[in-house]
């Protein structure tokens, strides 16, 4: 191993390398505190020995800086001192420091650390690889994800259509879907797997199989909920977890809309006249009852009326004072930004919530569809 020696001593820093070198390990050393940093930064050790009090800058502060240092391995800390009280220790220890070797040295309890040490950093190396690998998966599985969405909007006659799905993680739990059928109709499917694991993807990526089918069956929006619960009622039972989801067909030729609603948030019609209603149904979340009859229910977009169809990371959102967003200012804001078409009204709505939480990180996935008739 790569080891760097900080001691002020001369005397025991001569005796303390001769040590080292004598067990079969390079050795890297440095007068003081603040040339240990910089030969921490160069050298890259696997372990340093340290001397408590030293020139510059100390021991405890040294391991500090070390263990602010994400970018490297781990590195194994052993505190080199003459101080024996707890105070020094538990001192030390909230510092970062994985040992201690008291002064005289003792050969024999030098060994038995850097045994340690040989044990602690190669574990820490398997780690980081597994962790690399994992990651790698989780990135591949997100790309594949992101592939099961719409790449871009169908063309729907007297339509202005946009969609956007933001992950809180690699891979999430949402998802949306935009399906032409042969008589340029248009389904429109918005979903949310309960949490946003890798287990809640696997999930969502058989509810699209699923949800496909029935459409392509030409079932109604009822239809589709009601097959897709029988369907995977089994699956989410056993996994523990649950899908919200709404299901719309919307006739352009005519304006109508015809939906049912599976325990989803419901979307925000906003009205030319500054009226904004919710569309909401009866039916519980797929995966909750075995057998559920779903309402369907229908409405008329009229000429410069947008739809927003959403998931709960939307209003779910926290403001610094941990206020969510909510229905209200959603609501607010698709109303405002209606006459800009769909794709400006998801822009703003995006920076919204950037806006009302200050950037902070997102709590859950956060997937929008946006639909104008144009006036």
């Amino acid at each position: 191993m790569r080891i760097l020696l900080a001691e002020d001593s001369a005397a025991s820093r001569f005796l303390l390398q001769r040590a080292v070198e004598e067990l079969g390990h390079e050795c890297v050393v440095a007068e003081d505190g603040l040339q240990a940093w910089d030969r921490y930064k160069e050298a890259g050790p696997e372990v340093v020995i340290s001397d408590w009090i030293m020139p510059g800058l100390d021991g405890d502060e040294l391991c500090r800086r070390i263990r602010a240092d994400e970018d490297g391995p781990y590195t194994y800390f052993v505190m080199l001192t003459s101080l024996e009280d707890k105070e020094h220790i538990l001192r030390g220890m909230r510092a970062g420091v994985d040992d201690y070797l008291t002064k005289p040295l003792d050969r024999n309890d030098l060994n038995a650390r850097l045994i340690a040490a040989t044990r602690v950093t190669a574990l820490h190396r398997q780690i980081v690889e597994q962790q690399r690998e994992l990651q790698s998966e989780v990135a591949m599985a997100a790309g594949i994800q992101m592939g099961l969405l719409p790449k871009e909007p169908p063309a729907v006659a007297g339509t202005d259509l946009a969609g956007i799905c933001l992950p809180a993680a690699n891979v999430g739990g949402d998802y949306y879907d935009l399906i032409l059928d042969e008589q340029g109709r248009l389904v429109i499917l918005v979903a949310d797997v309960a949490g946003h694991s890798i287990g809640s993807a696997l999930l969502m990526a058989m509810a699209r199989s699923v949800l496909r089918r029935e459409v392509a069956q030409g079932h109604s929006p009822a239809a589709v909920l009601g097959a897709t619960n029988e369907a995977m009622f089994g699956d989410l039972v056993n996994a523990g977890l649950f899908i919200t989801m709404f299901c719309a067909l919307y006739d352009p030729a005519e304006g109508r809309l015809t939906y049912a609603n599976a325990g989803h948030n419901p979307p925000v019609l906003a009205r030319t006249a500054g009226e904004t209603l919710e569309l909401d149904g009866d039916g519980a979340a797929i995966g909750f009852l075995e057998h559920v009859d779903f309402e369907e229910l229908n409405v008329d977009i009229g000429p410069g009326d947008a739809l927003l169809l959403y998931t709960d990371g939307v209003v779910e959102a926290m403001g610094a004072d941990e206020e969510p967003f909510g229905e209200e200012r959603l609501a607010e804001t698709v109303s405002a930004m209606a006459p800009a078409g769909a794709q400006a009204t998801i822009d703003a709505i995006v920076s919204a919530l950037n806006d009302f939480t200050g950037g902070a990180h997102q709590r859950d996935d956060i997937t929008m569809v946006s639909l104008r008739r144009p006036a």
